[in-house]
């Protein structure tokens, strides 16, 4: 009969060869589910900031009798906070783990050339 410590290895190796196997199997499809998550986060995260601004605008509209006004001059805020936020998650960890480390285009080369 096997000790205890014997079985404990082979269970811990038995462990380690499923998590390795775990690892290898996250492929293209947990990619693109990333993908799709952080397409789905970057839309919403604009919708949110343009609808937040608009409520509020509607809101103070309807306390001072400016309807539609305020709300409208509040709309582009929203959409520059929109933005922003989306800025801000495409150069989140997150992106670039996605994008496979791919920053900013780098700067052009001035053409040379004489035509």
């Amino acid at each position: 009969m096997m000790k205890d410590s014997d079985r404990l290895k082979d269970l811990g190796k038995k462990i380690d060869k499923t998590l390795e196997e775990r690892r290898g199997a996250s492929g293209p499809d947990s990619q693109e589910g990333s993908a799709a998550g952080l397409a789905m986060r970057a839309v919403s995260e604009l919708i949110v900031g343009l609808l937040v601004c608009m409520g509020l605008g509607w809101a103070a509209d309807k306390y001072l009798g400016t309807a539609p006004w305020i709300m409208l001059a509040l709309m582009p805020l929203g959409l520059a906070a929109g933005v922003a936020n989306v800025m801000r998650l495409s150069n989140s960890k997150q992106a670039e783990e996605l994008l496979g480390g791919k920053g900013p285009m780098p700067p052009s080369v001035k053409d040379d050339d004489e035509d």
